[in-house]
């Protein structure tokens, strides 16, 4: 029966956090302040002390897993927020594997948006190259137009909801 409420609240968490993202590109801060605290309180009434350290432990992981690529300016302060929130309803157990599965979707989807940005491998591959060697801007193109960083833009919600929702339905099915 626990397993069922932690899978609805991770449902309704990151569908809200999805919508907010894809939507206004951000997650607002009273949703995952919601979330932690729904996850902090649902392992505390489901497994007292020890449930609450691990919710705490869960929070923890998911603030520092994506804390580097923040700091990076890899990921927005919404996606880090995101992470903590649901490593507190989730534990951290499951959050690590939740977190590869959602970064693995993440890079495909992000290495599909570049790929059909630059058309090709080699265009993609010069490119790099030129930003490696400092003669390119990586805000501007080749032409020196300055290139628009939402062009690249990606709501890192749902890749990390679909690792989420995907780990927390098939810990129902042990």
């Amino acid at each position: 029966m626990h397993q069922v409420v932690i899978l609805v609240a991770v449902v309704l968490f990151c569908t809200s956090a999805v919508f907010f993202d894809l939507r206004t590109g951000r997650i607002p801060n009273l949703l995952n302040a919601a979330g932690l605290v729904a996850g902090l309180g649902l392992a505390a009434a489901s497994g007292g002390t020890a449930g609450l350290a691990s919710s705490a432990a869960g929070a923890l992981l998911g603030l520092s897993v994506l804390l580097i690529p923040f700091l990076l300016h890899m990921v927005g302060g919404g996606d880090v927020k995101f992470m903590t929130a649901a490593g507190a309803i989730v534990g951290w157990g499951a959050l690590w594997i939740s977190f590869l599965l959602g970064a693995a979707v993440g890079g495909a989807v992000g290495l599909v948006k570049v790929l059909r940005r630059h058309r090709s491998v080699d265009a993609l591959m010069a490119r790099g190259m030129l930003l490696r060697s400092g003669g390119l801007d990586a805000d501007r193109g080749r032409d020196g137009v300055r290139v628009h960083s939402g062009d690249a833009r990606m709501a890192y919600a749902l890749p990390l909801s679909i690792g989420l929702l995907l780990v927390s339905t098939l810990r129902l099915f042990p």
